[in-house]
């Protein structure tokens, strides 16, 4: 298994997070005086609208013409109280047909009519108070012009069950100021808090990191230890069958290292010389139901005993098929004796559909067997047995595959030999097994 750098990998995360966290904390203690300000005019509306309705229950308890033919005195004494306590800058009185007939700071106005008012008009519709934080632009508002952002609230005033009117007043708005004390703090603990949650969470995500990799570490040597077992345990199947065949020792070794040196000349990819190097070594498992009788036959095989000998394909088949590990070989062990044009057996499989690793190691078994002595034969040269493999091509073998064993000479195969008869297993297949031996390559190779 390939680990990735956890060290760079945590350092990564510090800065990336970090970098998160930094500008969370920014955009954050910019945030949180604008929403304290919200909550601020929120407050401060509903404060103002409870005065405002308060008063005028009070105070503007009738029908809001007579305001056109009497001054009320009285009354408009407690309009200039409330509006010195109030912190109002503006107070207008509208009757029931949209016309002005009190303001406390633009007399002239009084009379008027101003259509575009949609505010007006809408608390007339509604029945109901209409605020909002604006500046003074209308055309009714020249008077306030200058004065800042104000709060204005458009309050529907009743009497007698009927809409007589409505009220228009102005009150100084809260201003908002990034610098004052309290913002300050807010925006200092916006700051700080995120940074402190920073550092403690990469801490316990370091720790986790560092737990999660070392339990890693201890499953993988678990599981090669395991799979190390399991391919020991493959190679000893494969001598045990050895055994029973004086003439064929050695022959799995052999076969196993000269099929992953034509497989790496023809690029195969990893899960495919997974299945090859499993297939190569088990390709003859079947053979321990085959009984010694034919088996060890010195003689020509008559026709019945060919059939027994060549059920060891699907024997073997049945057995690796049982066992997740040794199922990687199924290819080759069930194919390894199909032919290119179909003659083959056991599924008279053709072509491209004979798999990659079975189509490789048919003319290893076969290359083998012809430089090799048998009960009933002498080696062949390798020259002839170079000879014999290139006329069965297109025929008994892939032609690819043939194009990629007639580049190998016969030093190489040589030296091949040579190895195996001295290290016991070849470089090459000590290679292949190192990949083989990684959790996630096993899980691809299966599939």
């Amino acid at each position: 298994m390939k680990y990735f750098d956890l060290h760079e990998l945590l350092r990564s995360f510090f800065k990336r997070s970090l970098l998160f966290t930094i500008s969370f904390a920014l955009l954050l203690a910019v945030a949180l005086p604008y929403l304290r300000y919200t909550y601020n005019v929120t407050d401060y509306k509903r404060d103002s609208l409870e005065i405002v309705s308060k008063f005028l229950a009070r105070e503007l308890d009738f029908d809001l013409k007579e305001l056109r033919v009497s001054k009320r005195e009285n009354l408009i004494q407690r309009i200039n109280v409330f509006m010195e306590y109030s912190n109002l800058v503006e107070f207008r009185i509208w009757d029931a047909e949209a016309a002005v007939v009190y303001s406390y700071i633009d007399p002239g106005v009084v009379g008027q009519r101003f259509p575009d008012n949609d505010d007006l008009l809408e608390t007339f519709h509604t029945g109901k108070p209409k605020i909002s934080v604006e500046e003074a632009v209308k055309s009714e508002h020249k008077s306030l012009r200058g004065k800042g952002t104000l709060l204005e609230m458009y309050v529907p005033v009743f009497f007698q069950g009927r809409l007589v009117g409505a009220v228009e007043l102005y009150r100084l708005a809260p201003h908002l100021s990034l610098l004052n004390p309290t913002n300050l703090w807010y925006s200092l603990a916006a700051l700080v808090f995120p940074l402190l949650l920073h550092v403690f969470f990469y801490g316990q995500f370091k720790f986790a990191a560092l737990e999660l990799v070392r339990s890693g570490v201890q499953l993988q040597q678990a599981y090669n230890a395991l799979a190390k077992a399991s391919f020991d345990s493959i190679r000893s199947l494969a001598k045990a069958l050895e055994m029973r065949d004086r003439e064929t020792e050695g022959h799995s070794e052999r076969v196993v290292a000269l099929s992953v040196f034509i497989g790496q000349r023809m690029a195969l990819e990893p899960q495919q010389m997974a299945k090859l190097v499993i297939g190569a070594y088990l390709h003859d498992v079947g053979k321990i139901g085959v009984p010694d009788a034919v088996l060890l036959k010195p003689g020509k095989l008559t026709p019945e005993e060919r059939s027994v000998i060549e059920t060891h394909v699907t024997k073997g088949y049945e057995i690796v098929d049982e066992v997740d590990f040794l199922r990687l070989g199924a290819d080759v062990v069930l194919s390894h004796h199909e032919h290119w044009d179909g003659n083959g057996y056991a599924q008279n499989l053709s072509g491209e559909d004979i798999p990659i690793g079975a189509r490789i190691f048919a003319l290893v078994d076969v290359f083998d067997a012809l430089m090799s002595r048998r009960p009933y034969k002498e080696p062949f040269s390798f020259e002839s047995s170079r000879t014999i493999i290139r006329e069965s091509s297109g025929t008994h073998f892939d032609p690819r595959v043939v194009e990629a064993f007639l580049g190998i000479t016969e030093a190489e195969v040589n030296a091949i030999r040579s190895e195996v008869r001295h290290q016991g297993v070849h470089a090459l297949v000590r290679q292949a097994t190192e990949v083989l031996f990684t959790g996630e390559f096993f899980q691809v190779a299966q599939q």
